[in-house]
């Protein structure tokens, strides 16, 4: 079984082969080296050629970025930037997570005493959590934006799973705390 044959597709602003040619005017003069007026055929409508612009290929029909000043290219507040500043805050939150882990034995060594360890590791990923969420809040607030979305979506999971990570860690001390107390 094969599909109809179907006739080409006529280029964009070019009459169908098989409609009628009207006769020239009598009304209008031939003139030597004149252009001839466009024609109209019935049943086809006649569309404006879409604008040209410099440095873009023939036939585009969308303007360059640049073309527009609030462009998503030239906004400041695009997608990307947004994700990027999230990708950067995401992986500050991972740097002092970082710092607050290898300096844990550190603390141990210089505190004798429970409570203190214990502020110090409350502070550091309390911090660290802040800091996390803030980067989810801005990555999820991009994926929204057009743009570019790698370091968006690299955003997201390092801070996600900082958040996660924290907090099950605190819930699980509660739980040691609470079920031996």
């Amino acid at each position: 079984m094969s599909e109809p044959q179907q006739p080409p597709a006529q280029p964009y602003g070019t009459p169908p082969h098989s409609a009628p040619q009207s006769p020239p005017s009598s009304q209008t003069p031939a003139v030597e080296g004149a252009h001839p007026a466009p024609q109209h055929y019935a049943g086809q409508q006649q569309h404006p050629a879409p604008p040209q612009f410099a440095g873009q290929p023939y036939g585009s029909q969308h303007p360059p970025a640049s073309a527009h000043p609030g462009s998503a290219a030239t906004s400041p507040s695009s997608g990307g930037s947004l994700g990027r500043l999230a990708f950067i805050i995401s992986l500050v939150a991972l740097g002092i997570g970082l710092l607050v882990t290898l300096s844990f034995p550190l603390v141990v060594r210089s505190f004798y005493d429970a409570s203190g360890i214990g502020a110090f590791s409350a502070i550091g990923n309390g911090l660290v959590l802040v800091v996390s969420v803030l980067a989810l809040i801005l990555g999820l607030m991009s994926m929204r934006r057009p743009g570019q979305q790698i370091l968006t979506g690299i955003a997201i999971g390092i801070s996600a799973s900082a958040t996660a990570g924290i907090v099950m860690s605190w819930l699980s001390n509660l739980a040691f705390a609470l079920a031996y107390n």
